[in-house]
């Protein structure tokens, strides 16, 4: 009886450790909000040149029109979780009734690469994690809501409300851009600059939505610092520079490319 009951106890450890493992993974995939991204194409283009002379870049067809990098799901303190579901691989079939919107808008700035590069990586690494969300849970969903929230979030509305708009002739204050944000939208953004020829240049600025897909502020995200109550990676000590994009490519090229991409894709 002893040695029964020794191994009965055994036998209920074991199916209690084999219940609770799916839980902890499953925490590892909990968010606590969605950062929208929108990214600046001048800087973006910048970054890729300088990589090679002889790169190109792929702007949005919207002269001076942020573009959006992506849907975030993070959890405060941290930049997780990511990649929360390897096997559920793009599709670019599904998302072939926005597509022609999608290349507007979400763009993949470096040109040389494949037009789906961008929408496979935001799709893997986050929409496989937004997906517990039911207005998330396709890729149609995913990039369609990236869509809708450039439409009526787009920073270069925002910002020329404020008088804030690009040009070669001046720079502006953190302080500046922070509060035209939080002025017609009610919430604390995230801004990030990147260093070009010694000077802060404006790359990408971040809204926080809860999982109602409301907004809400970007506190406790681990991406940035805080200065002056902005969060932001910006050097205090400089202005930000807020450069014109260039021109768009012509038709003919946008179109080569496009169809070079797609077979690109399908052969891999």
């Amino acid at each position: 009886m002893p040695l029964y009951n020794a191994y009965l106890i055994l036998l209920l450890l074991y199916f209690s450790v084999d219940y609770v493992q799916p839980s902890t993974v499953k925490d590892e995939h909990q968010f606590d909000l969605l950062i929208f991204t929108q990214f600046w194409p001048a800087t973006v283009c910048t970054e890729w040149k300088e990589k090679s002379p002889a790169h190109s870049c792929a702007m949005p067809t919207r002269p001076d029109s942020w573009s959006i990098h992506g849907i975030w799901p993070t959890r405060l303190g941290t930049r997780e979780p990511s990649f929360c579901n390897r096997t559920w691989h793009f599709d670019p079939e599904q998302i072939q009734p926005i597509e022609p919107v999608m290349l507007q808008v979400w763009p993949n700035i470096e040109a040389e690469t494949s037009t789906y590069a961008l929408w496979s990586h935001e799709w893997t690494k986050h929409g496989t994690c937004a997906a517990v969300l039911e207005p998330l849970n396709s890729e149609l969903k995913y990039f369609s809501q990236g869509i809708d929230w450039l439409e009526k979030y787009n920073m270069l509305d925002i910002l020329k409300i404020a008088n804030i708009v690009p040009t070669k002739e001046k720079e502006y204050p953190i302080i500046d851009i922070n509060n035209a944000i939080v002025k017609e939208l009610g919430v604390r953004p995230q801004i990030e600059c990147n260093k070009v020829d010694g000077k802060n240049q404006i790359f990408e600025i971040r809204l926080c939505f809860n999982k109602s897909l409301e907004l809400t502020d970007c506190d406790g995200v681990k991406y940035f610092g805080e200065y002056n109550s902005v969060l932001t990676n910006c050097d205090p000590s400089q202005d930000i520079y807020y450069p014109h994009n260039e021109g768009e490519p012509k038709r003919l090229y946008v179109q080569l490319y496009k169809l070079i991409s797609w077979l690109q894709w399908f052969t891999l």
